[in-house]
């Protein structure tokens, strides 16, 4: 079972595979998603002992967005959104 850390790891890989290594625009999220991810983030940042702040407004150099109108995608290079599956 993924989590929303896993799997937008996985589609950012799958995006820069697909398009050259290019970054997609942006990753769109609900607040759960984003709440999830964030806590993620914290836990992973307290496992390693830093202490700096958690970039609130990209992931992986992906410019990050919420909206809770979205089921969560992945907005790519060409404008194409690609699900982001989490269970």
């Amino acid at each position: 079972m993924a989590n929303i850390y896993e799997s937008l790891v996985g589609v950012i890989a799958q995006h820069w595979k697909a398009h050259d290594n290019k970054y997609p625009q942006k990753i769109v999220l609900t607040p759960a998603q984003f709440a999830a991810l964030s806590d993620l983030r914290r836990l992973g940042r307290l496992a390693l002992n830093d202490e700096s702040a958690i970039p609130e407004s990209d992931f992986l150099g992906v410019l990050l967005e919420q909206d809770a109108a979205t089921p969560g995608c992945l907005i790519a290079c060409d404008g194409s959104e690609v699900a982001i599956a989490t269970s």
